[in-house]
C-alpha cells in the first residue's frame, strides 16, 4: 500500500465517530468521479485532428466547398 493511503487510512482512524460518516461520503463521491473518469476516456484524435498542422492556411476557407468542387470534377456539373 502507498505511503499516502496509509497516511489517509490514519486520518480516518483519528477522526471522531460522528465524522467518519462525512469522509465516507466524500470517500464515495470521489469513488464514483474516479469511475466516471475511467469510463469517458477521451477517444483517439481523429485524423483530421491530427494533421492539422499540416494545413494549409490559404486553403482553409476553402474547405466546406472542396467537397463539392470535388464531386463536380469527378462525376460533371449537373
Amino acid at each position: 500500500m502507498s505511503a499516502l493511503k496509509e497516511q489517509a487510512f490514519e486520518i480516518i482512524r483519528e477522526l471522531p465517530q460522528e465524522k467518519v460518516s462525512i469522509a465516507i461520503t466524500v470517500l464515495r463521491g470521489l469513488q464514483a468521479l474516479s469511475q466516471q473518469e475511467t469510463a469517458s476516456a477521451p477517444e483517439s484524435p481523429s485524423a483530421m485532428g491530427l494533421l492539422n498542422k499540416y494545413a494549409n492556411p490559404a486553403l482553409i476557407p476553402l474547405e466546406k466547398e472542396a467537397w463539392g468542387m470535388a464531386m463536380e470534377e469527378k462525376h460533371g456539373a449537373d
